[in-house]
């Protein structure tokens, strides 16, 4: 059985490949300054995907840092044209990050939620009829 998959992303340099079979649990926006920095811009953008439904192929380097709640966040990048491609974080268990600009088509985004608004430049203008937190608002079980 052949089935679509619901999204396929790539690096810049075509290393590294993903293949999502399912939407998405959740969509956020994220303002910390760790997310600034990575994204050389305001925010990042990402959707988050049960792990079983993610198909990466390609050796990517990892990169972990522990967060303001002491869960260890890894972002992994393609080593040879730096691409950030997926994350994990130990606070969501089974659950894979993607930023949704290494996806060949991301029109389906729409952000669930914004985090870390009190970082939030004034220049940066995200949505406000959505769920916004200061930080990261409590997770939600494993299973949610």
């Amino acid at each position: 059985m052949n089935q679509t998959p619901f999204a396929t992303g790539q690096c810049r340099c075509g290393e590294i490949t993903i293949s999502i079979s399912d939407k998405p649990v959740l969509s956020s926006q994220c303002h910390c300054k760790d997310c600034q920095r990575l994204s050389g811009t305001g925010h990042f953008s990402l959707a988050f995907f049960d792990e079983k439904s993610v198909t990466i192929k390609g050796n990517a380097t990892g990169y972990t840092v522990t967060t303001d709640r002491g869960n260890q966040n890894t972002r992994f990048f393609c080593p040879k044209c730096g691409s950030r491609m997926y994350g994990t974080n130990t606070g969501r268990p089974g659950k894979v990050a993607i930023p949704v600009g290494v996806l060949d088509d991301n029109s389906w985004y729409e952000p669930d939620v914004v985090v870390y608004t009190k970082q939030r430049e004034n220049w940066d203008i995200t949505r406000t009829d959505i769920p916004n937190f200061d930080e990261m608002p409590p997770m939600p079980p494993a299973d949610a």
